[in-house]
């Protein structure tokens, strides 16, 4: 009896030690975290835009351009801002291989007088999952007539 019942109990333990590690691989692929040659790399043109110079109240915009440089299909998942000053919008088809796209990003300067500094994160399907964009502006007060 006594035998049977380490028997089982080393069974049980040996099925559920297994059980974990199939959990944990399909969560690795259900994640995206596997390495593969199939996963899209992307390389933008440039991480960093400077709009020098802006009137408040003016609303400048720039395109930051980028290569999906891997072997995998490319999707934006979103593009987050740091501020409501700021919105980003990007490229809706899936980049191919080798193909462009862009990233297009909007700042509202009005009562943003003085330097600013603000970026907006893209969330891909990319190892990393995301890569930030900056901007900067300095934004010079509108001059008011009064009659």
């Amino acid at each position: 009896m006594r035998t049977a019942f380490k028997l089982s109990l080393v069974l049980c333990l040996i099925a559920f030690v297994f059980s974990c590690k199939q959990r944990k691989a399909n969560n690795d692929i259900a994640s995206g975290s596997v390495q593969n040659n199939e996963i899209p790399q992307v390389r933008f043109e440039s991480d960093m835009h400077d709009f020098g110079e802006v009137v408040e109240g003016e609303k400048v915009s720039f395109s930051y351009k980028f290569t999906n440089l891997g072997k995998g299909p490319l999707i934006i998942k979103s593009v987050a801002s740091s501020c409501g000053c700021t919105v980003g919008e990007y490229t809706k088809d899936t980049i191919k291989p080798g193909g462009q796209g862009d990233v297009t990003v909007s700042f509202d300067s009005w009562h943003r007088v003085g330097f600013q500094q603000k970026s907006v994160t893209v969330n891909m399907n990319t190892n990393p999952p995301s890569a930030i964009l900056r901007f900067k502006a300095r934004v010079i007060a509108a001059t008011q007539n009064v009659n």
